[in-house]
C-alpha cells in the first residue's frame, strides 16, 4: 500500500474559494491521504463549510483554532498531529492539479531525495484551470546551492514558498514555522534546504496560485508593515545558516540583497508610522553586518560604494538618479 501523505491546509476567511480548493484535493489520483483542515478562527463560515465537506470524505478532518494564529500557526498545528510519512502544505484559496501529489511522490521515489518541488502558475480563475492538461516532463535534480541562490538573490517564487513541495516527514524533524508576519516560507525552507545536497524538481505547473485581491499580499494598506517586518525577518535568516563550506556565500546573499532592499524600503516607509522603527532597525543591521558586507568577495566595489552613497547621502543619490534618467530620455 502506498504510504500515507498528510495534506495540511490553511483555512482563514476563504469560504468562496474552498469548494474549488478542497475538491482539487479530493480528486487527487494519489488516494492514501489524510487531509487536515486548520480553521484559523475564521469569521466567515469557512469553518462550517470544512465541517460539512469532511462528512463527504472520511480522509478529511477539521481542527478549529479558538484564536487566529496567522499563517504559521495552522501549519504548526498540522505538523504536530500529522501521521503521514510525507507532508504537503496548501493554502485554502488555491488549488492543485489532480496528479500533483502523485507526480511529486513518484519524483521522490525515483530520485531517493526527500524533497520534490513542482512549478506553479498564477491564475485569476477559480474554474478555468482546474482540469487543464499538463504534460509530463523529465524531472531534474537541482543542487541546493543553486536553489538557495535563486531564492535569496532572485526571489524565485517556486523556491520561496512551501505549497508546491512534498516533504519527507523525517526531513522536517524538529522544524516548525516561526511566527512571522512575512517570509515565513523562506525562513522555513532555508532550514530545510540545508539538510539536503539537492532536490528533485518537476518542471510542470501543477499548483495554481490564485491571485486573491483580498489576500494580505494584495492589501496595499499593509505595505509599510509588511516591508518593515520583511526586512527584520530576512536578516534573522542569518541565524539559520549552518557552519560549513557555503556559510559565507549564503550569508553574503542574504546581506547583499537585504542592503539593496533597505534603500528602496526606506523611501516607501518615509512618512509612515514605521519610518522611525525602520531607521533604528537599519542602524542595528548595519552595525552588526557592515564589516561582513564590506568584505564580501565577488561583490564589485562599485556596488558597495553605490549602496553607501545611496544610504548616507539619499538626497544626492536621488538627484543623481533623476539626472541620469533625464539624460536617457
Amino acid at each position: 500500500m502506498d504510504p500515507l501523505i498528510s495534506v495540511i491546509v490553511n483555512v482563514y476567511n476563504c469560504r468562496e474559494y474552498l469548494p474549488t480548493s478542497l475538491e482539487s484535493i479530493r480528486q487527487q489520483t494519489y488516494r492514501n491521504l489524510e487531509v487536515i483542515l486548520i480553521d484559523d478562527a475564521s469569521t466567515d463560515d469557512s469553518g462550517e463549510f470544512c465541517d460539512e465537506f469532511c462528512k463527504q470524505d472520511l480522509r478529511f478532518r477539521t481542527i478549529h483554532h479558538e484564536m487566529n494564529t496567522g499563517v504559521s500557526g495552522p501549519r504548526n498545528t498540522g505538523l504536530r498531529v500529522a501521521k503521514g510519512e510525507y507532508i504537503y502544505f496548501m493554502d485554502g484559496d488555491d488549488y492543485i492539479h489532480a496528479e500533483m501529489i502523485e507526480r511529486l511522490y513518484d519524483a521522490i521515489q525515483k530520485s531517493g531525495i526527500g524533497l520534490a518541488v513542482c512549478d506553479l502558475s498564477r491564475t485569476t480563475s477559480l474554474t478555468n484551470d482546474l482540469h487543464r492538461s499538463v504534460p509530463v516532463y523529465q524531472c531534474e535534480l537541482v543542487p541546493v546551492e543553486k536553489v538557495i541562490c535563486e531564492m535569496l538573490t532572485q526571489m524565485d517564487l517556486k523556491w520561496c514558498v512551501v505549497w508546491n513541495k512534498l516533504f519527507n516527514f523525517n526531513l522536517l524533524t524538529g522544524l516548525f514555522f516561526n511566527d512571522y508576519y512575512s517570509i515565513q516560507d523562506q525562513d522555513f525552507n532555508i532550514r530545510v534546504y540545508q539538510r539536503l545536497e539537492s532536490l528533485v524538481f518537476v518542471p510542470a505547473p501543477l499548483y495554481w496560485y490564485y491571485q486573491n485581491p483580498r489576500s494580505l499580499q494584495h492589501d496595499t494598506s499593509l505595505t509599510a508593515k509588511r516591508f518593515y517586518f520583511n526586512t527584520m525577518y530576512r536578516f534573522r535568516m542569518l541565524e539559520h545558516i549552518e557552519p560549513g563550506k557555503n556559510e559565507k556565500q549564503y550569508r553574503a546573499w542574504i546581506i547583499d540583497y537585504g542592503y539593496r532592499q533597505m534603500v528602496d524600503r526606506r523611501k516607501v516607509l518615509k512618512g509612515t508610522e514605521y519610518e522611525a522603527p525602520f531607521a533604528r532597525m537599519a542602524h542595528d543591521i548595519l552595525k552588526e553586518t557592515g564589516k561582513e558586507y564590506r568584505h564580501i568577495s565577488g561583490l564589485p566595489i562599485r556596488k558597495k560604494v553605490k549602496f553607501y552613497f545611496s544610504w548616507f547621502f539619499p538626497s544626492w543619490a536621488n538627484a543623481y538618479e533623476s539626472l541620469v534618467i533625464r539624460n536617457r530620455l
